[in-house]
């Protein structure tokens, strides 16, 4: 696959076409959309640290 360097970058339409296929994890494509998932093991973060983001996350929220 080439990437236009000059091509807008377009997100991921709701209501556009979308292919999934499930392996090990759900695959969602849609054509011509830039995309990306971020996600963390449960683990993967210290519990003192989790709490001082959600403590941080609710002041802002507020």
């Amino acid at each position: 696959m080439s990437v236009d360097r000059h091509a807008p970058l377009r997100g991921f339409d709701p209501y556009g076409e979308v292919n999934v296929a499930r392996r090990r994890l759900p695959h969602w494509q849609q054509p011509g959309a830039a995309y990306f998932i971020t996600f963390r093991l449960a683990d993967s973060l210290p519990q003192s640290r989790l709490r001082q983001w959600r403590e941080e996350r609710a002041i802002w929220l507020r």
